[in-house]
């Protein structure tokens, strides 16, 4: 495989798409639906605050669990919290589901909630099927399979310019 000035536009495309895909392998937590555990707890408290900055806060306290439950930031802009503390009271069973993946002591006492449930009354605010399928397809991933496959047809589009230029050559 030969390297030269050439190929090098080709060759930054896949390094730049393979960085990214270390990247994201390295910082996403919840790869799979298999990387998520669901519990049942009792609903103790919730919180639909914002921060100082205006910025959405919410979180919930299961009776089980020590630490608070805390929706992703693209979630808070959908959940729906009237239909919430209209359906949930404190008392009330709740599903959650989390990821297994999350170290507590990095986190300062709090779990992403990735599903949230009450299955006593057929509720489902948000399941982590559909949240992991959304983490999972953004922006990143896009750019991933764009910047690799560009990379890789370049690189061969080259070397099909570079052999036709020595069959022309040798004429």
């Amino acid at each position: 495989m030969p390297i030269s000035g050439r190929f090098m536009p080709a060759i930054i495309l896949i390094v730049l798409g393979l960085g990214l895909l270390m990247y994201k392998t390295l910082t996403q937590e919840v790869r799979h639906e298999q990387d998520l555990a669901a519990r049942e707890g009792t609903l103790t408290n919730y919180s639909f605050k914002k921060t100082p900055e205006g910025e959405p806060d919410y979180g919930i306290w299961l009776k089980e669990f020590s630490e608070r439950f805390e929706l992703l930031s693209g979630q808070e802009a959908t959940f729906d919290t009237t239909a919430f503390k209209a359906a949930l009271k404190p008392g009330d069973r709740v599903r959650v589901e989390y990821s297994t993946r999350e170290d507590m002591l990095e986190t300062g006492g709090t779990r992403k909630l990735y599903g949230l449930s009450a299955p006593a009354k057929n509720l489902t605010f948000f399941s982590g099927k559909d949240i992991v399928a959304q983490v999972n397809s953004g922006g990143i991933t896009y750019a991933i399979y764009g910047l690799l496959a560009a990379g890789i047809a370049l690189y061969i589009w080259q070397l099909v310019r570079l052999k036709r230029q020595r069959e022309e050559y040798e004429d």
